[in-house]
């Protein structure tokens, strides 16, 4: 049995090594003969990306001789594209490391990363370099003394210098091109990484005669920055396009096979299904590579995804929102108890429009493997879609993320208050939900829209109960809608219907529970045979909250 490739991104070492390889080779003859100079793919971080740049470079870098490694494999039965093998000057270059606190620190890993690519190349284009100027400016660029505007234009030169040693045009191959773009954005260095990568990206892909071809990836379309400006020939392949789709992330039928080499159970598939797949590129069911081999390699079921790196981006820009936008808090909690939204996404959203377009932060969730489309509609050059948390890994951080906006210390609280609820005392639960608002919760977080924050309060307290719960907002029953609905998937546990009022005085609270019975808001519940339901009404202004408990 091979070995599980778990971190193994380097095509060489993994084939070499013996690890279990998902075969992506047919990528390089799609590259090879697709019609567009520029090709950029964006998917999420840890689907493929980096070990499927690797493998092109691997193929075509004359520099190597590696054809023994791709004996066997898919792209070894296309023999128009096995007679270019190691046949192109390759640049390969990845940013996945560039992601610093502060642009200083940023910007000398930059110049150490072109100072090393200029080292390595130097034995194959010293002796085409200039005497002079351009021995100069190269020596200066590894010793890391140039100027910045030679860093930025270092890129182009080093095609221009590989076509003269070679007398054949470049492959230039970029993995993780917008790493340090998102970190600036992230750490308020954002003007100046943009003006570095603008100069050093678009010099070396725009109007280059010296390439032949040019393959980038990132998470996230970084447009409306002119970094891609001008680029006549540029294809932009997201999770949209049906192009490419199937080699990222594991497919349905790459699944089986890989489950039948482990010798995966029926029960462990399913718990693989629920857990890690979910994702839809170009109409592709995926699963999540990186969370796959780790289960595969520890058994346990755990968000390994979304543990793996910082999630900053995504809950900053959650945070923001939650505080800011009713609309967006109800969109979140829609989400988080199993719903679809409908959105607009724009894939060429700039990260600047997070804070003034309303749409820009379902873009950045989507294409950063936060939500999958469940339908995709172009409408005037944007995507309308039903947006949805793919599965249970990214539900987990949605949840969490929630409970983290709550400013709650210890999330044992959230725990204690709603077994009181699945344990059928009431009573507690709304003794418990005083306690905490008055010891936690700030006055001006609540003063505004009592209803709307104590409902997402709640949501995020019982986020945690869907194993036994199906967690309903706003639904119709009876006569009318009631607020939340916690309904027990086993009919011997308790059924919980909460109605929440504005005021906060005891009338109030005996108004809400009125209602609850006269509009019927357990018919529903009775008729499907729960015999066990609790019926709670909360009157709430403020810090103030008074309640009305039947059941």
């Amino acid at each position: 049995m091979k070995r599980l490739p778990i971190g193994i991104s380097d095509f060489e070492e993994l084939v070499k090594n013996g690890y279990y390889f998902v075969d992506t080779t047919k990528l390089i003859g799609e590259v090879y003969k697709d019609g567009s100079k520029i090709i950029l793919l964006t998917r999420p971080r840890r689907f493929g990306k980096t070990l499927n740049l690797s493998m092109l470079s691997s193929f075509f870098d004359n520099r190597k001789k590696t054809s023994e490694l791709f004996e066997g494999l898919d792209i070894s039965d296309d023999v128009e594209i096995m007679k270019v093998i190691n046949s192109y000057p390759t640049i390969f270059l990845t940013f996945k490391d560039i992601k610093d606190r502060y642009w200083d620190t940023a910007e000398m890993k930059l110049k150490n990363l072109i100072s090393q690519l200029y080292n390595d190349f130097y034995d194959s284009v010293k002796s085409v370099l200039k005497v002079g100027i351009e021995v100069k400016i190269y020596e200066d660029i590894i010793n890391r003394v140039a100027f910045i505007s030679d860093f930025q234009e270092s890129l182009k030169k080093l095609t221009e210098y590989l076509y003269r040693a070679y007398q054949k045009p470049v492959i230039l191959i970029i993995d993780e091109y917008d790493v340090p773009i998102q970190s600036g954005w992230s750490n308020g260095y954002y003007d100046d990484v943009i003006d570095f990568m603008r100069g050093f990206l678009s010099g070396a892909l725009k109007d280059n005669s010296f390439l032949f071809k040019g393959v980038l990836t990132g998470i996230y379309r970084v447009a409306k920055e002119s970094i891609f400006s001008g680029l006549n020939n540029l294809s932009v392949l997201t999770i949209f396009d049906e192009d490419y789709a199937e080699y990222f992330g594991f497919t349905e039928s790459e699944m089986e096979k890989l489950l039948n080499a482990f010798e995966e159970n029926t029960e462990d598939r399913e718990n693989i299904k629920r857990w890690y797949n979910g994702y839809n590129f170009g109409g592709h069911i995926v699963y999540n590579p990186w969370s796959v081999l780790n289960y595969l390699r520890f058994k346990d079921l755990m968000p390994y995804w979304i543990n793996t790196s910082s999630n900053n981006l995504i809950q900053e820009t959650i945070n923001i929102n939650m505080k800011e936008k009713e609309r967006f808090r109800d969109d979140i909690e829609r989400l988080i108890t199993g719903e679809s939204i409908k959105k607009i996404v724009d894939d060429s959203s700039a990260l600047r429009e997070l804070r003034t377009k309303p749409n820009a932060v379902w873009a950045l969730f989507l294409f950063s493997g936060y939500l999958k489309p469940e339908t995709k509609v172009l409408k005037a050059g944007k995507y309308e879609c039903m947006l949805k948390i793919p599965n249970e890994e990214v539900m987990i951080f949605f949840k969490d993320t929630v409970l983290e906006w709550l400013s709650v210390q210890d999330t044992d609280i959230f725990y204690d208050m709603a077994d009181s609820l699945t344990n059928g005392d009431g009573e507690q639960f709304c003794m418990e939900l005083k306690n905490f608002v008055m010891g936690t919760l700030s006055y001006y977080d609540i003063k505004s829209e009592p209803e709307n924050t104590y409902h997402m309060i709640l949501l995020g307290m019982f986020a945690h109960l869907t194993g036994g719960y199906w967690i309903l907002s706003n639904r119709e029953s009876g006569k009318g809608r009631y607020d939340i609905c916690l309904k027990a998937k086993n009919k011997e546990d308790y059924s919980v219907v909460i109605e929440i009022k504005p005021k906060g005085t005891r009338e109030d609270a005996e108004e809400g529970m009125d209602q609850i019975e006269d509009k019927m808001y357990v018919r529903d519940l009775e008729s499907e045979g729960y015999t066990k339901i609790l019926k709670i009404s909360l009157a709430v202004d403020g810090k103030d909250i008074e309640s009305v408990v039947k059941g």
